[in-house]
């Protein structure tokens, strides 16, 4: 699966809200969390699910049963006076290791193997209301709430497994017009879904989340998400030259799962009148009020000048959620210990609409680890993270197509090391070749990147290091035995958000770019937080590294160019050389649009080559004024099984939408 990432300028202000002692801030903000405060969560402490006794009914393959619970978790150290978390999420009913048992945030992570299917029981345990409002004025949100479907994103599924938006069931078992798939369990209990996944794909790092109608961005936000690693022969084989091993065997692979929160502090009931979720400090915090644009500048989205229906509601659905504290592995600001060698990091962008443009930095001792020039760029030393040291003098790895047991060796040199991130893969499994990312890059955007009349953005004319869309993974390699033991390393983004413009509202950072007063340029809540504090959105988490122990790491033979075509899924190469289009293959015309609903608020819609300017999602929807080319049935394209497509797909907004796929994998050309 790939997503398609069309840059755009996003023409969004900040709204500004009284806060506290009147001090001018941007939505509600979080209380000041501490960096580095607490340890980077591994399969020591987050669950792995393990397979049931028995196999799965009607197939008769490998069976996992597991829970959708609400639970609490700490996800800040307790010296900040909040207290744990309430979430939702999943909870395996047999966890791998029974010491690790406790429900934690992003809890039943599945590893599979390529080849053999598995099928998973999964029980909505859920209460009746969520932690954070939910808009029922938006199609399908005014039923229950607690709804769930689990969808494998990614996943080449057959589609009564697919989790998608009506394929939602309650605990009571109600469920949505395409739950079919309990034809794989007749005799299931009322309130669970059965899900077969065939993982007939290459070595991938998965993820499975809930998708239900109406609620999709609020059950994923109150935690219903996990992992699922997709292993294979072919990736086997690279550890043998030199890819750290698995992490399940106790190998030097870290995966890395980004998202930004806001917690409720205690002065909720004053600060945010209105809000109607969970008020214990450390609960969830997410925007419920629909902010608009005022002529003075302040407000965050634009609203149709005569909606049909005048009066917003509250709370209302919004275009796009930034939040002000960096969770890694479900908790704020960790810092974790590495050894002085290589460390495979699989990372998974799991914000609701932040993009990361993620660097390495060595720490330089201050609170904050990193410190800002006038530009707002680190002044910190680049981490020198070149993973091997050495380049290959030809590219020209032989992996067998049984597994790649078999390897001819070539000729290798040394390198300098250089400030790059070595990536081996997306989240559509390895690249065809390796490549080489800075890792020292701050977000640039070159002059005449964005069309001053359309806000259209000129992707080549934006400078980045590693940047990642919600919902992306990136398989990157990083060697650790470049600096001395006891340095520590700073994960840095300044990506803006929106994406790529931004507003300086939606960045946080101690001291930097406070502003000056209500409609000061910046965000003022700079001003008063303290350093090596949050809010912040730039430091993530921190690396101390400690001398290595142990068997030294094998010579790395993985380096940039490397072709790895074997080991995934992809078309071959030269036939979508980038740039150059297939002529034989038909072709499809779809555009991304913005109109406003009745409410007169923005909406983000799908139009095809008979309807360019967009239809509604589904019939039921309806639109603020609505102009004759949105009255026409709601955009679908039928496609034919087993063939290849070409969907051109224009971006006509000011914003910035990735878009996904289902049950098929898309490559970008």
């Amino acid at each position: 699966m790939k997503i398609v990432r069309i840059s755009a300028f996003c023409l969004a202000f900040a709204a500004i809200l009284v806060f506290g002692s009147g001090m001018a801030l941007a939505f509600y903000q979080s209380p000041q969390v501490p960096l580095f405060g607490i340890q980077l969560r591994g399969i020591d402490v987050i669950p792995v699910a393990a397979p049931d006794p028995t196999p799965a009914p009607v197939t008769g393959v490998t069976h996992y049963t597991i829970n959708i619970n609400q639970f609490q978790d700490q996800l800040v150290p307790a010296s900040t006076g909040l207290g744990p978390t309430t979430l939702w999420g999943y909870q395996p009913a047999i966890p791998l290791l029974p010491t690790v048992s406790t429900q934690r945030h992003l809890g039943s992570i599945i590893v599979g193997q390529k080849g053999k299917p598995i099928q998973l029981t999964v029980k909505n345990n859920l209460p009746a209301a969520s932690p954070v409002p939910i808009d029922i004025t938006i199609p399908g949100a005014n039923q229950d709430q607690n709804r769930a479907a689990v969808h494998f994103h990614g996943g080449h599924v057959p589609w009564i497994s697919d989790g998608g938006p009506f394929d939602w069931y309650t605990p009571s078992g109600s469920h949505g017009l395409s739950f079919l798939n309990n034809v794989l369990n007749p005799s299931a209990p009322a309130g669970s879904g059965e899900y077969y996944y065939p993982l007939d794909q290459s070595a991938r790092f998965g993820w499975y989340h809930d998708h239900a109608w109406g609620i999709t961005r609020t059950n994923a936000y109150t935690g219903i998400a996990s992992a699922l690693l997709i292993r294979d022969n072919f990736e086997k084989a690279l550890t043998f030259l030199g890819l750290p091993n698995y992490i399940e065997a106790g190998g030097n692979e870290i995966p890395l799962v980004f998202q930004d929160k806001i917690f409720v502090g205690p002065n909720i009931a004053s600060a945010d009148p209105s809000w109607t979720g969970l008020s214990a400090p450390g609960s969830l915090w997410y925007a419920h009020t629909y902010e608009v644009n005022q002529p003075d500048g302040t407000g965050r989205w634009d609203l149709a000048p005569q909606p049909l229906n005048p009066s917003l509601p509250d709370p209302s659905v919004i275009p796009e959620f930034f939040g002000d504290t960096m969770l890694v592995n479900g908790t704020a600001y960790p810092q974790a210990t590495v050894q002085a060698r290589r460390y495979r990091l699989r990372m998974l962008n799991a914000c609701n609409a932040r993009f990361l443009n993620l660097q390495l930095y060595i720490a330089d001792g201050t609170p904050n680890g990193i410190t800002l020039d006038a530009a707002g760029n680190p002044t910190n030393a680049k981490f020198l993270n070149a993973a091997s040291g050495i380049t290959l003098a030809s590219n020209s790895i032989t992996l067998n197509a049984a597994g790649a047991t078999s390897v001819t060796l070539p000729v290798i040199k040394p390198a300098p090391p250089s400030a790059k991130w070595l990536v081996l893969g997306t989240e559509g499994g390895f690249l065809s070749h390796i490549t080489q990312v800075p890792s020292g890059q701050p977000m640039v955007i070159q002059p005449n990147a964005i069309d001053p009349t359309t806000g259209q953005t000129d992707p080549r004319l934006l400078t980045t290091s590693l940047l990642m869309g919600p919902a992306e993974r990136t398989d990157a390699l990083v060697d650790f035995s470049s600096v001395a033991p006891g340095t520590e390393v700073i994960l840095y983004n300044d990506a803006p958000s929106p994406f790529p413009a931004g507003d300086d509202r939606n960045d946080y950072f101690p001291g930097w770019n406070c502003g000056d007063g209500l409609f000061g340029v910046g965000n003022p809540v700079n001003c008063t937080t303290a350093a090596g504090f949050g809010p912040n959105t730039r430091v993530l988490m921190k690396f101390k590294v400690a001398a290595a122990t142990g068997t030294k790491d094998k010579t790395l033979f993985l380096t940039p160019g490397l072709n790895l075509m074997l080991g995934n899924d992809l078309l071959p190469q030269p036939a979508v050389a980038s740039g150059v289009v297939p002529a034989a293959l038909p072709r499809r015309f779809l555009t991304l649009n913005e109109a406003f609903d009745e409410y007169g608020r923005l909406i983000q819609i799908i139009g095809d080559a008979q309807a360019p300017g967009g239809s509604p999602y589904v019939v039921t929807a309806s639109f603020s004024g609505p102009p004759a080319v949105l009255n026409v049935p709601a955009t679908q394209e039928t496609v034919v099984n087993n063939t290849t497509e070409v969907w051109e797909i224009y971006n006509t907004t000011g914003d910035v939408h990735p878009m996904h796929f289902h049950l098929s994998t898309v490559q970008i050309i």
